[in-house]
Formats: C-alpha cells, sequence, structure tokens
C-alpha cells in the first residue's frame, strides 16, 4: 500500500506542476492541442519541428534549404583567411617582437630550507609557465608535437650557426624573424668579408637533448581577437670547435684544436588562432622561427 500511496503522490505533484507552468505561461510547457493543429512560430527551432511534423503526412519539401547557411565551418576552422578581423590581424602581426618572459637558469639553493629560498619559486614559474603553455598549444595548434618542435629547433640552430659562419644569411632565413635576420645580418657585416670563420660541431645533440625550460603565451598587440603568440625557451647543448681567421690566415680568436662545451637559450615563437576545443592549422604559413639568443 505504501508504494502505491507514493506513485499516486508523484502522478498528483506532476499534474499539479504542469497545470501551473501552463497556467502561468512557461515557455517550457507543454502547447494545448497538437502540433499540426498548432499556430506555426517565428522561431527557426519550432518553424523546423512544426515542419518534421506535418511531413508525416506528406512529402517535405526542401528546396533551397542550406544547413551550412547557419554555420560557417570555414570561419571556425581558418578564421584567419574567412574571418576578416582575424585575417587582418593575422597579416599585420607576423610576430610580437620582444622576448615575454627572459629566462634564468637554475641556481643552486642558498638557503637552509628550501621551501623560503627563492629560487624554489622561481623554478616552480616556470613549471606552470611550461604546463600552461603545452596546454595551450595542444588545444590550439593541429597535431602539435613536442618532439617535431625539439626537431625544428635543432635545425635551426645548425642552420643559424652555419649563416653565422658563412656570411649567406639565406641558410637561416626559413627558421628566424625578420628581426632576428636583421641583427645577423649587421653582425655579418660589422665582422667585415676579410675575417673567415670556420665553425663545426664535433658532438651534435639529438632532438630529445633540447630543452623546453620556459614558455609563455602572449596576446597580439591590439589585445583583440583570437591571434596569439607562442614563445618556447629553449636549451641546446652542443660541443663545438669555433676558429676566426683574419685576411692574412692569422689565427685571431678560438682555436681549430680545441672542443668547446656549449650551452645556448634561444627563443622561439609561433603566432597562433587561440582555442579551446578545436585545434587550427593556422595562422597560414606560420612555423616555429628564432626570436632572440638569451645571454646567461
Amino acid at each position: 500500500m505504501s508504494q502505491l500511496h507514493m506513485a499516486l503522490g508523484v502522478a498528483g505533484i506532476g499534474t499539479a506542476l504542469r497545470n501551473a507552468f501552463q497556467q502561468t505561461g512557461g515557455w517550457y510547457s507543454r502547447p494545448l492541442g497538437s502540433l499540426i493543429t498548432a499556430q506555426p512560430s517565428t522561431s527557426f527551432a519550432a518553424a523546423w519541428a512544426t515542419s518534421q511534423t506535418r511531413s508525416l503526412a506528406g512529402p517535405a519539401n526542401f528546396a533551397g534549404f542550406d544547413p551550412w547557411s547557419f554555420f560557417d565551418y570555414r570561419k571556425f576552422i581558418y578564421p584567419d583567411v574567412y574571418d576578416p578581423n582575424e585575417a587582418l590581424l593575422c597579416n599585420r602581426y607576423k610576430t610580437h617582437g620582444s622576448v615575454v618572459e627572459r629566462y634564468v637558469p637554475p641556481k643552486p639553493f642558498s638557503h637552509w630550507n628550501p621551501l623560503l629560498d627563492p629560487e624554489l619559486d622561481r623554478r616552480t614559474k616556470y613549471f606552470n609557465f611550461r604546463l600552461y603553455t603545452s596546454f595551450v598549444c595542444y588545444r590550439s595548434l593541429w597535431r602539435f608535437s613536442k618532439a617535431d618542435l625539439q626537431t625544428r629547433i635543432l635545425t635551426a640552430y645548425k642552420s643559424v650557426n652555419l649563416a653565422l659562419a658563412t656570411g649567406d644569411m639565406r641558410y637561416a632565413e626559413p627558421y628566424v624573424t625578420e628581426s632576428m635576420l636583421l641583427r645577423l645580418t649587421g653582425e655579418v657585416s660589422r665582422r667585415g668579408r676579410a675575417v673567415r670563420v670556420e665553425w663545426r660541431m664535433v658532438s651534435e645533440p639529438q632532438p630529445h637533448d633540447i630543452q623546453l625550460v620556459s614558455g609563455a603565451v602572449v596576446q597580439n598587440p591590439l589585445k583583440q581577437g583570437r591571434l596569439h603568440f607562442v614563445q618556447w625557451t629553449a636549451r641546446v647543448p652542443s660541443r663545438q670547435v669555433v676558429a676566426v681567421y683574419d685576411a692574412r690566415g692569422n689565427l685571431i680568436a678560438g682555436d681549430p684544436n680545441k672542443e668547446l662545451d656549449v650551452v645556448d637559450y634561444w627563443v622561439f615563437e609561433r603566432p597562433i588562432i587561440k582555442a579551446w576545443m578545436v585545434p587550427r592549422p593556422g595562422p597560414q604559413g606560420a612555423d616555429w622561427r628564432l626570436l632572440d639568443r638569451l645571454q646567461t
């Protein structure tokens, strides 16, 4: 009997609530009569539901109906091409122009309590930067891969050093920003043509040897739209031989027989269309390029 009374009570409550909602004119109340005899609504959802119900009595006429007219998927996937505002931003800003967060290599703990040492705060900050930057890259960049980024950095590292040694900026042009290319060209010009540089890598690092020690995500200078810039600071260890000769062939710097352990910190940047759900391949022609070489 208790179960019967409970069932009757639930049914009574449901009936009372439905009658109350209908009397108050709630939008979620069931309309009187059937959808076939009801007056057509001006809303798209109601009109579509009505047409679907009426199609039970006869064939529906979908002539001229374009399902993509309500959602432009091209603007969603390629906003840098089909969205005028995003296209304007992407064409205007190819790089942020400056390093957002200059990385400082870790130092030994100096305080007897590591929890009170400022070095712990610095390392925690860089860890959070790397975590957030990785999250944004995987969410925003189509087929983003850390291994591909490390390979790109290694190729850029060798190409830029080769361009500085030979004076031919064509080696470095695909891997650096415009501002960085101007600086590299200025270094070669100040060195003079009479100076000859010999450079080679004795022990070449592997892509997994390159560490992404810090990251940053910054919006475009106008602070509008979804155009952002991602910056990764890479630690590149290598063993090199460098020798500089003057016009007469005299050694003026370096040693051709001495191997040097070199650790460089380079900042690479790429524009992205920031997203939270669906990664995008754009902007068109964007890739990781050298923005700055940090002096540590």
